[in-house]
């Protein structure tokens, strides 16, 4: 088995200070990724490895070769105990890149191929790549010869290399132009002259990719803004996702469909969170039919004297939420003749929205009854019901 604590300890936050200072300013996006990672790794260590994974995948869709953070994103599934996302983080880095020895050996451990003394010794033996720190890794898995059509890091090191001479040029010179006459500084035959036309050349191209690299820059800053609240977004819909899981656990179904049919439709979710919600909620609706029919039936039957109108109005849609998941679903369960029969009548009763409008909802609930099931009693209940309400008569409770 894994010893998490153990592993985790392999995985360092990324000193983004000491890196600016030795290579000079990391683009924007690419600095939000590496705060995402240190963000993920404090997130660990206060035992909160969902969040720590919603920040781990934002840090991987703004730099998709981040494979440090794809293996500490591996571990964290290990330690929830969703092995199978685990493993196919750890085969999606060993598809992505050749050299990924830290994730064959979590797939092996995983499978039993390799013990925790064989695993330890193994890192020893092999221990100069995992001293690098993690921005190391991520620049020397970029400098690697790739078939990759995703360029980016190698671009943005291009890139940094480039902005580093320009700005050596600009610091020189006052009022952030390169503007220098070499003209009067050589006096030479046409040989020099074309050489001093090609250096002007490359001067005036020099400032115009500086321009353009200003402009990037306050792009990635509008950037950052938008994944921080992103990031925020995240956190705060994560916790409703807790809180309905806990209703499914607790056998809360019908709670459960209610906060997400009602209560969450129409809201801005992250998909990422949205599809775990659908995919609860689907879970949760066949076993909320009875739930809903329970609660109508009770509504119903505690009004039989009283014949209030809230009350048949509140019974009446529970009916239609255990309708429509069975409509939804194809329910074909003994049950679900009661439920439009005892449907009906509520719905008739509660005169909601309007009277006219409740009497021919019921009668839809009566007529599927005659139609799906002919010969049952609640067939012939209905065709009394149908000519009740077409005869301008209040039916009786």
């Amino acid at each position: 088995m894994f010893n998490i604590a153990e592993e985790l300890t392999n995985f360092k936050p990324i000193d983004l200070e000491n890196i600016e200072q030795k290579i000079g300013a990391i683009p924007d996006d690419m600095k939000n990724a590496m705060e995402l990672y240190n963000k993920a790794l404090n997130e660990i260590s206060n035992k909160n490895e969902d969040i720590a994974i919603i920040a781990l995948k934002k840090a991987i869709s703004i730099y998709p070769e981040f494979y440090e953070a794809m293996n500490l994103m591996g571990i964290c599934y290990i330690a929830i105990g969703e092995e199978e996302n685990a493993r196919e983080i750890f085969n999606k880095v060993i598809q992505m890149d050749d050299n990924s020895l830290r994730a064959a050996r979590y797939i092996k451990r995983l499978d039993g191929d390799i013990s925790d003394d064989e695993f330890t010794q193994t890192r020893r033996i092999k221990k100069l790549p995992d001293k690098l720190s993690s921005i190391s890794k991520l620049v020397s898995n970029e400098l690697a010869p790739s078939d990759s059509k995703t360029g980016l890091f190698k671009y943005i090191l291009v890139f940094i290399l480039g902005v580093l001479i320009t700005s050596l040029i600009w610091i020189a010179v006052p009022n952030n132009k390169v503007n220098i006459e070499l003209s009067n500084l050589f006096n030479k035959p046409t040989q020099d002259a074309k050489r001093i036309e090609e250096l002007e050349g490359e001067i005036s191209e020099l400032n115009s990719r500086l321009n353009e690299a200003q402009g990037f820059l306050e792009a990635a800053r509008e950037n950052e803004k938008q994944l921080q609240g992103q990031m925020d977004q995240y956190i705060a819909w994560s916790k409703n996702l807790r809180e309905l899981d806990k209703l499914y656990y607790q056998g809360k179904y019908r709670e459960l469909v209610v906060e997400i049919e009602k209560n969450l439709a129409g809201l801005d979710i992250p998909d990422v969170i949205k599809q775990e919600i659908t995919a609860l909620s689907n879970e949760a609706k066949p076993k909320s039919v009875l739930q809903f029919y329970e609660t109508a039936r009770s509504l119903y039957n505690s009004n039989s004297k009283s014949k209030d109108l809230d009350t048949y109005r509140q019974s009446a849609d529970e009916y239609r939420m255990a309708i429509s998941i069975i409509e939804e679903l194809e329910d074909t369960s003994s049950y679900v003749v009661e439920i439009y029969y005892y449907g009906g009548k509520a719905i008739a009763l509660s005169e909601s929205p309007s009277k006219e409008q409740a009497d021919a909802e019921a009668i839809n609930c009566f007529e599927t009854i005659i139609s799906k099931w002919p010969n049952s009693v609640y067939a012939n209940y209905s065709r009394a019901r149908i000519n009740e309400l077409e005869a301008g008569k209040t039916i009786k409770h």
